[in-house]
Formats: structure tokens, C-alpha cells, sequence
């Protein structure tokens, strides 16, 4: 009997950079009857084909918070946290004044007594993320990626005499990478005004009352009623009613087009100044709405030439600094800071 395959898409919390990525796919790939994962961090989602035979999307769900990726309830884009609640940026500034206050106290008393443990510990508090994400990745993904040669760079700073300069690096690593993740933000801003376009709640037709449900509860065949000025829930064809409909947010079309029965609209597009009702043709998550906003996520998770040319000279760089030729490598993205 032939197997039939399920996907499932969930917007999941702590999801920023590749090294996230790898760490969610070993996590779900140890669930049986994984088909296939794809992951992405810019957007913050993931995408899980599975066999509903062997396992469920509950318990993928389940197991993605258990692992330190909890899929978010309303399906919305989460947010970097703020500054001063983000571990990385929080342990960054430590280290950055350990190394201040430690020069501070190789000047004043001019000696390196005091210095030293203080640069020391810059060290330790500043290199505690990217240390630990090297270990993983090598561990894990047998691979010698830039935070690895970071940490021996800093350590070897500090076994040779060197504490100062050893800290001084660690900080200026660890706070462009606490600074890469809201860089993303502009990135993700994009997907969300898409998001926005869209209601939370559609106002459909059942058992001859009318009730408003979560749009990701409507089904094709739902009958859902748009009133003057709201936006369309879904994708449907219009049953009756006529009305002008601003097409703009999603064809780019200036001029509202007049809509009558027999008539398609679109999700996110706008009602006029008649209510209409209609038939849903696509579900939430499969409409044209939706349809834009994963070529969107897609097209901001390719990587542009450059950046391709310069992961493959930081490639070849890092094998060729490796004492080991098998230990094949690949330049790994900055990861912003996660309190999980």
C-alpha cells in the first residue's frame, strides 16, 4: 500500500540562525517517519514532511518544544528579544567591560596582577556562546567552522602572554554576532506587513448562524462573509453581492476592481463599499496570500553571489588552516543570542 506523506509548517521561537538549523533538524531527525526537513531561519519556520502512519504533527510539535524550538500558537513571525533580555548581548557587554576594566587596572597600577584574571574571565563570559556552538559543530556536524578558529585563536592569545588581545577578540566576535541577529529583523519586517494583510478571524456561514472563527480554521466550501472595508480572509468566488475590491496589497493594481457574483478575490485584498459573500476556494494556509509570502521566505534564504563567493573562500580558508585535511568546512552564519 502506498504510503501517503503529510507536511506541516510551524513558526517556531529561538530560530535565527544556521547553526539553530542544524541543531532543530538532529533533533526531529531521531523522530521516526521524518520524510524530510527544511528549515528556515530567516523566517523562522520549519517545514516537516512526515508519515502520519508512524507519527503525528502533535508530537512533532511536542518534540519541537522540547528541544528549545516551541511552535508559536497564532502562527506569527516571533520577535528577536529586546537588548537587555538577549543572553548574547547581555554576556557580550560583560566581557567588553571585564576587558575595560581590566586595562583600566593594567594602567592605573601598572602591573598585570590584577589584569590578567580579569581578561581572563572576558574571555570565559564573551566566548561561552560561540564556544559552545564550535563544540557543537564539531561534534555534531564534523566540520571546523569560523567560531571554532575564534576560540583557539583567543585561548593561544592568552597561553602565549597575551590575555588583552586574546579578550579583545572574543568581544569584538561575540558582539557582531549578538548584533547579526537584528540585522535579520529588517528582513523578517517584510514578511510580517505581508502577514498583516491578512484577518485573524473570518466571519462564515454554518448551521445557519453566522460565527466568527480563526482563519486557520476555514475550510474549502466555507461560505464567509466580507464587510465594507475588511480584508479577505482567503482566496474564494463570489455568491452574491457587488462591490469594488482594492487589489493593491497583492496585485499591485491601482484602481479597485468591480467585483460581482461569479468573481474572484484574493486573501488580503480589500472589500469596497458593499458586504459580499463568498465561497472560500483555498484554505489559509494555501492561498495566494500565502503562496507570496513562502516564495518571499524562500527568496530571502538564498544567498546573494557575494555572499556565496565569500563562504566558499572561508571554506577553503578554514580547510586550509585545519591540521586535518578530511575536516571539510563551511563558513557558518552569526547566531543571535536566545534565552532558552
Amino acid at each position: 500500500m502506498k504510503t501517503t506523506i503529510k507536511s506541516a509548517d510551524w513558526r517556531v521561537a529561538n530560530l535565527d540562525c544556521e547553526h539553530d538549523a542544524a541543531a532543530l533538524k538532529r533533533a526531529l531527525l531521531g523522530l521516526p517517519g521524518i520524510d524530510n526537513i527544511d528549515v528556515y531561519p530567516k523566517a523562522a519556520k520549519v517545514r516537516v514532511r512526515f508519515d502520519p502512519s508512524t507519527t503525528s504533527a502533535a508530537q512533532i510539535r511536542r518534540q519541537l518544544g522540547e528541544v528549545g524550538f516551541p511552535a508559536d500558537e497564532r502562527r506569527e513571525l516571533p520577535a528577536l528579544p529586546r537588548p537587555w533580555r538577549n543572553a548574547k548581548v547581555l554576556t557580550s557587554a560583560a566581557s567588553g567591560l571585564l576587558l575595560l576594566v581590566g586595562w583600566l587596572a593594567s594602567m592605573a597600577l601598572a602591573t598585570e596582577i590584577v589584569a590578567v584574571p580579569l581578561y581572563v574571565l572576558s574571555i570565559l563570559v564573551g566566548g561561552y556562546f560561540f564556544g559552545r556552538e564550535a563544540i557543537e559543530e564539531l561534534i555534531f556536524e564534523r566540520e571546523i567552522g569560523i567560531e571554532l578558529l575564534m576560540s583557539v585563536a583567543a585561548l593561544v592569545a592568552a597561553i602565549m602572554g597575551q590575555p588583552a588581545e586574546g579578550a579583545m577578540l572574543v568581544f569584538l566576535y561575540s558582539i557582531s554576532e549578538a548584533a547579526e541577529g537584528y540585522t535579520e529583523e529588517k528582513t523578517r519586517s517584510a514578511i510580517r506587513a505581508l502577514m498583516a494583510l491578512a484577518p485573524k478571524v473570518a466571519l462564515v456561514r454554518r448551521d445557519a448562524r453566522e460565527v466568527e472563527i480563526p482563519v486557520e480554521e476555514l475550510r474549502v466550501g466555507d461560505v464567509f462573509i466580507a464587510r465594507p472595508g475588511q480584508a479577505m480572509p482567503t482566496d474564494g468566488e463570489i455568491l452574491s453581492g457587488t462591490s469594488s475590491v482594492n487589489e493593491a496589497p497583492v496585485t499591485g493594481e491601482s484602481v479597485p476592481v468591480e467585483k460581482a457574483p461569479g468573481g474572484q478575490v484574493f486573501a488580503g485584498t480589500i472589500n469596497g463599499e458593499a458586504a459580499l459573500e463568498i465561497r472560500a476556494t483555498r484554505t489559509h494556509a494555501d492561498n495566494t496570500l500565502a503562496r507570496i509570502i513562502q516564495m518571499v521566505e524562500e527568496a530571502q534564504e538564498r544567498r546573494g553571489r557575494s555572499q556565496r563567493f565569500i563562504e566558499r573562500f572561508g571554506a577553503r580558508y578554514i580547510s586550509g588552516s585545519a591540521s586535518s585535511p578530511r575536516w571539510a568546512s563551511r563558513s557558518s552564519l552569526a547566531c543571535p543570542g536566545r534565552t532558552r
